[in-house]
């Protein structure tokens, strides 16, 4: 039993990271990302964040993906729109139970849904706002810190219009691969539990969520992240060598072409 138990975490484990590399990939394909290159780049970048607390791991993800899009653009706000969808998607799960079940709403809970707020606010207020500034300025002012005002302000709409462009025409898919890893890595964990001799719940699934954001030690939490960082250390070496060999091989092929066109 404890086999078949062991058997689905991996599985499940698997699914979960499987959906949401698949998410930020949505969010990156249009950049000309080589889907070789971008899996070992996210397994490698994922292993970094489960070992390195507070999600500062993210920051090593943005480095990552700036350098193989070549552009800070992309790493920075492809990385801020997969945490967006997945803080939005925890907050769908966790804040309903925590209001009308368990009728107690931790602090963690009620700081990232604060920032699930701010955000939606700024990307509906943004457009209106900017109309307004940009027609202001141009019409009212004349001088330098005017002009210097509008720059800026063009340079915060070219950023908006890009994230725009990241994530157009995938809203609910991005939303939906969210919500599925959630409730999927809730039943993985529930299972991981078990197979270690512990109860697990939706209000231990909070428990285990406040661990995260403070840092607070919690023995699932921490059993969890060993066994995450053991699985996806040896899938990160598996398709990091494969990708070199991939690498490699295309390397030689373009040799041969150009030593044959001298002949």
């Amino acid at each position: 039993m404890r086999i078949l138990i062991g058997a689905a975490v991996l599985v499940g484990f698997c699914l979960v990271h499987v959906i949401k590399m698949m998410r930020l990939y949505l969010v990156v394909m249009d950049q000309k990302i080589s889907f070789d290159r971008y899996v070992p780049a996210y397994l490698r970048t994922t292993l970094v964040n489960l070992i390195i607390p507070y999600k500062l791991g993210e920051i090593y993800r943005v480095a990552v993906f700036t350098r193989i899009s070549h552009g800070f653009k992309t790493g920075f706000f492809s990385v801020l729109i997969d945490r967006f969808y997945d803080t939005l998607a925890l907050i769908l799960i966790l804040l309903p139970y925590q209001m009308f079940i368990s009728r107690n709403i931790t602090p963690p809970t009620a700081l990232l849904a604060v920032f699930v707020v701010v955000v939606l606010l700024a990307y509906r207020i943004f457009p209106p706002s900017y109309d307004f500034l940009n027609r202001y300025i141009i019409t009212s002012k004349e001088s330098k810190r005017s002009m210097m005002a509008l720059s800026v302000l063009e340079r915060i709409n070219e950023w908006y219009e890009y994230v725009r462009g990241l994530v157009k025409g995938r809203y609910g898919i991005l939303m939906l691969f969210s919500l599925t890893a959630w409730m999927l890595e809730i039943a993985v964990l529930a299972l991981f539990s078990r197979l270690c001799g512990q109860s697990f719940g939706v209000s231990d699934f909070g428990v285990y969520i406040e661990s995260i954001v403070t840092g607070a030690d919690y023995e699932t939490k921490r059993l969890y992240t060993i066994a995450s960082a053991v699985v996806i250390a040896v899938f990160t070496v598996i398709f990091t060598v494969r990708y070199q060999i991939i690498k490699r091989c295309k390397q030689d092929i373009q040799y041969v072409k150009k030593r044959s066109g001298r002949l």
